[in-house]
């Protein structure tokens, strides 16, 4: 029948994407393009051998510090990393971080059942800081975007729940009291109501000290 309708005999066994065919798949790399295959292929295996060895260093990092294993070689965490590993407690702690953000990503994608990929330490930097349930919710939405859970859709989507309205910083205000001009300056925590409460009460205590100093002449 294939034959009669001007096609080759078995070409409905063919499955042709392109350049690939099932029967060509295993013939048309040359020896040097199977060469260089296999070294690129080495490479991508010690790249997420090396991103699992650091998810276990940071797992291991976190045993020894929440349990203090430490203690009978170095008087803190600080002094025992730099000691024993040559790293700071900066770089210890951003370890044991990544780890956690791993166990919460492999934790939602048990529970959503949505294939989760293994981040590197920069593609999990945002999500570094939230608790389980919030990672949940990011990857969740992440499954919904059309290009699926990848990093860059899994930053997109951590990177809507960091997003906070900055705090306006009320500009430096003036006071005057008896003999002085009081200049106070707002850091991000301060708001203008207390500041005119506080104001409220020096006008109040420089009116008391005028009274009394009135009354004592």
């Amino acid at each position: 029948m294939a034959e009669a309708c001007g096609g080759a005999a078995g070409q409905d066994d063919q499955i042709v994407m392109g350049w690939f065919t099932k029967d060509t798949a295993m013939n048309t790399l040359t020896e040097t393009e199977r060469v260089q295959l296999r070294r690129l292929e080495a490479t991508v295996e010690a790249g997420v051998s090396a991103t699992l060895t650091v998810i276990e260093a940071g797992k291991a990092l976190a045993a020894i510090r929440t349990r203090q294993l430490y203690r009978d070689t170095a008087a803190s965490w600080d002094d025992y990393v730099q000691a024993r590993f040559r790293i700071t407690k900066r770089r210890a702690d951003q370890l044991v971080a990544f780890a956690g953000v791993q166990d919460a990503l492999e934790a939602a994608q048990e529970e959503m059942g949505t294939r989760v990929p293994t981040l590197s330490e920069k593609a999990a930097r945002p999500l570094v800081g939230m608790d389980a349930d919030t990672i949940r919710e990011v990857v969740a939405e992440a499954a919904e975007d059309p290009a699926g859970v990848t990093p860059a859709t899994i930053r997109k989507a951590a990177s809507r729940r960091r997003k906070t309205k900055a705090a306006k910083v009320p500009r430096p205000r003036r006071y005057r009291v008896a003999g002085a001009i009081v200049v106070v300056t707002f850091n991000r925590k301060g708001t203008g109501s207390a500041i005119d409460a506080l104001a409220a009460a020096m006008r109040q205590a420089e009116d008391e000290l005028e009274t009394q100093a009135t009354e004592a002449a």
